[in-house]
């Protein structure tokens, strides 16, 4: 019986490659997901080139349309193995003084709240065959304060915990539960001015393509991958290791 995932945010950016990434290595998937139609019908076509994908319209702030991504995996294909949690928001980019907390918590809502509504309905249907996968997307903004806003941070950092909550809970059920942190990454929303300042603080002087966090987050979903858990993977091309750093050799002398 194939396996089935789960890929949230799967009609664009680093979701839409994650889909084909599971969809290549043989997977059936859902997709859920909200987006204009014609970038759901762009990329449902080019999906379906690829194997057995169904899509589910899917607001992650809204708890019955999480419920019915999962029961249309459940239904459809009889079972739910991996969940990837890739859908987000950045929100807007200004300063906390100019005070718009609406957008924080739209940001916090989608972030964070909206990836527990979809890990809880996951989760309780791996937990009947104990066995499953939820892999989080968070981002070096949990780790680090970067440029971008507080709400975007707030939920990052939340990601991180959560992951490690849920999988000290989870595991004893046979679930595993683990986070995969991007650096930049060019989902095609970049302009050219902030793809060259970011790839100046990644190892290789170059953004990360959503392909890249797509490798990762598929490598976590392996059985090879059991020892990671409860904890997240940074897919950031050393940025938090070795950020603003310029990586060229440097000979130096005795």
């Amino acid at each position: 019986m194939k396996k089935v995932a789960i890929i949230t945010g799967g009609t664009s950016g680093i979701g839409l490659a994650t889909a084909k990434k599971f969809l290549k290595n043989g997977y059936c998937v859902v997709v859920a997901s909200v987006d204009s139609q014609e970038k759901i019908d762009a990329a449902m076509k080019e999906l379906e080139a690829l194997g057995d994908v169904s899509f589910s319209l899917c607001n992650i702030t809204d708890r019955s349309d999480c419920q019915a991504a999962v029961k249309l995996a459940v239904e459809k294909y009889g079972q739910v193995d991996v969940l990837a949690n890739v859908a987000g928001i950045t929100g807007k980019r200004q300063s906390f003084l100019e005070g718009d907390l609406d957008d924080t918590m739209k940001v916090i809502n989608i972030n964070l709240m909206g990836s527990l509504n979809m890990a809880l309905y996951a989760a309780q249907e791996m937990v009947k065959r104990h066995t499953g996968v939820i892999i989080n997307v968070g981002s070096i903004c949990g780790l680090m304060a970067n440029s971008e806003a507080i709400g975007y941070h707030a939920s990052k950092g939340a990601i991180k915990m959560v992951t490690q909550a849920l999988a000290k809970e989870l595991t004893p059920q046979g679930l595993r539960v683990l986070s995969v942190a991007p650096g930049w990454v060019d989902t095609g929303l970049m302009d050219q001015k902030a793809i060259e300042y970011g790839g100046k603080l990644h190892m290789k002087g170059r953004v990360v393509s959503p392909e890249e966090i797509a490798d990762v987050i598929y490598l976590m979903s392996l059985d090879e991958a059991k020892a990671i858990n409860g904890t997240t993977v940074c897919a950031d091309d050393g940025y938090t290791s070795f950020k603003g750093v310029n990586m060229k050799p440097q000979i130096l002398a005795d």
